[in-house]
């Protein structure tokens, strides 16, 4: 997750903002979660219907790890770096109020 958190140490920089380190390492971590929120959330939509209902019955179980989640996304044919890459992109263009 390395280039996640230089990516959003990234963003933080072009928008300027400056803050004391530990609300910084605060706003670092959550734009890092909502960020990865909308990762999953685009390859989950990436996925057939007959996949995504495939997928809740499995995340309902309790021993269904997001490593199983991942491995089942890629299986299912979904280039997560793609989705990724997009998504990264439209979270920058909306945390630095770029028009597309």
């Amino acid at each position: 997750m390395q280039n996640i958190d230089e990516f959003i140490e990234s963003l933080l920089k072009d928008k300027g903002i400056e803050v004391e380190p530990e609300i910084r390492e605060e706003l670092k971590a959550d734009m890092k979660k909502r960020l990865l929120e909308q990762i999953n959330r685009a390859a989950i939509q990436s996925l057939s219907e007959e996949k995504a209902a495939e997928l809740a019955k499995l995340v309902e179980k309790p021993d269904f790890t997001d490593e199983q989640m991942t491995k089942f996304i890629q299986d299912s044919g979904v280039n997560l770096t793609e989705v990724a890459l997009e998504t990264m992109l439209r979270f920058r263009s909306f945390y630095l109020g770029i028009e597309e």
